[in-house]
Parts: C-alpha cells; sequence; structure tokens
C-alpha cells in the first residue's frame, strides 16, 4: 500500500470529536504532561497533526498551532472539528507531505509524534525539521520502541505491519541519530507498559480505552498499574524532547 493510500486507511473511520482533551485523556496524556513541562512557545508546527487533538489542547491554551496532514480524511476532520472548537484564529491546517511543505517561518517548539517509524528516509525527514527549527529551538519526538514486552513476546508483528511501521528505535539509537543531525537530547522518557499497549495493540482494547478517555478515574487506575509493569517490563514507547544546535 502507498504512503498516501496507507494514511486514508488509516483514519478512514475517524469521527468528529465532541471536545477538547485534557491533561487526564487516556490516549495523550504522557504526551500532554510532556507538552506541558517543555511547550512555552506561543507558536507551535506539528508535523503529522492527524485529526488535531493535540493542536486543539494546545490552542486552548493560547498556542498558534500549525497542523501539516497527509490524510485528506483527518484533514476534513480536523477542519469541522476547528469551527466546532471555534478556534480557527488559533490553528491552521495543511494538508500535505511533509516533505513538500513550504515556509520561510522558522518554529521554537516542533511535534513529530508516532510519524518517523512510518518514513522510508528518517534522515531526509529530520533534516528537514532542522530546517523548519529556529536555534535553540525544541522538537518533541516520540516513537515506538525495540524493547516493547509485546516486540519480544513476538505478539505484534502483525500490528506493526497494519500501522507501516517500518522500524523501531532505541533510546541510544534515537539519541545517536538526533546527535548527528544536530539536535542534543535535554529530556528523555520511556514510557508506555505493556497494559497500555495492550489496549492500543489489541481490539478489545477499544471499549477500554474510550471509557478510559472518558473518566479520569479510570484513566488514573489503568496508568498506576501501567507504570508498575513498565518498571518490571520496559517501555513501548519513547519521548524526547531535542534542542537544535
Amino acid at each position: 500500500m502507498r504512503f498516501k493510500q496507507f494514511y486514508e486507511w488509516y483514519h478512514r473511520d475517524r469521527k468528529l470529536p465532541k471536545r477538547v482533551i485534557t491533561s487526564k485523556n487516556f490516549t495523550y496524556r504522557i504526551i500532554i504532561s510532556v507538552l506541558d513541562k517543555f511547550c512555552k512557545s506561543k507558536e507551535v508546527l506539528d508535523i503529522g497533526s492527524g485529526v488535531g487533538t493535540v493542536d486543539f489542547y494546545l490552542a486552548n491554551k493560547g498556542k498558534r498551532v500549525i497542523g501539516i496532514e497527509i490524510s485528506e480524511k483527518a484533514f476534513k476532520v480536523a477542519n469541522k472539528s476547528l469551527k466546532l472548537f471555534n478556534l480557527e484564529g488559533n490553528v491552521k491546517f495543511y494538508r500535505t507531505d511533509f516533505f513538500n511543505f513550504k515556509s520561510n517561518k522558522r518554529y521554537e517548539f516542533l511535534i513529530c509524534s508516532e510519524v518517523l517509524e512510518h518514513l522510508k528516509d528518517d534522515k531526509l525527514a529530520l533534516e528537514k525539521i532542522y530546517e523548519l527549527t529556529k536555534k535553540n529551538g525544541l522538537l518533541m519526538l516520540t516513537v515506538p520502541s525495540k524493547n516493547a514486552p509485546l516486540t519480544k513476546f513476538g505478539v505484534i508483528e502483525n500490528f506493526d505491519e497494519r500501522s507501516g511501521h517500518l522500524r523501531r528505535y532505541t533510546l541510544d539509537e534515537l539519541r545517536s541519530f538526533l546527535k548527528e543531525n544536530k539536535f542534543k537530547v535535554i529530556f528523555s522518557k520511556k514510557s508506555e507498559g505493556i497494559l497500555r499497549n495492550s489496549l492500543f495493540v489489541f481490539k478489545w482494547g477499544s471499549p477500554i480505552t474510550r471509557i478510559a478517555n472518558r473518566f479520569s478515574v479510570v484513566s488514573d487506575t489503568i496508568t498506576f498499574f501501567d507504570n508498575i509493569l513498565l518498571n518490571i517490563f520496559g517501555e513501548s514507547q519513547l519521548i524526547v524532547v531535542a534542542k537544535k544546535i
């Protein structure tokens, strides 16, 4: 399946969200915690913005966000949500391949979440990101980990194939990769234990995830037990914040 076709398929069932997420949202709470700590800039570039979930959260806090998304379906849902949430003055979406995105602006904070592992040339992508980043600007990057317990147990090869994952990373590989491309990692986090990862990987996890996204007590409870399992079995996701040098 070609790259653009894959993302149309991936976003085929996206629906209009009813509300802007909070920091307790189960799906995004780990990423949001990192953004709340490091995203101090008023202007943000989100590479692979999907239906704009994170962008609306940031815009609701007064940020001005540019979202880049290749999927027409996700782009349309994002723009409908933009009107629904009355955030047109804070967010603008562009439907384009990131490699074709052109801008004279340089950004102080960039997000590239769950994107690099899908790209054939992750080095070229990071070079493009470097060009779009201001001096001393920050990049928040998230990728799947090679150390994921479900990967070690050999039960998610089909998931990686379905999800369009071309590779996974270790934290050392990610640090070296960023250093080679003139970024210095200033923060790193191993996240998502086997419980949380299973809820996203297997179909039976979908209804539980929806409940956790709706009720913060469920989100908190699952997160508590997942953090214990994370320390025992290892992480499924890596999050880094890197500074352009």
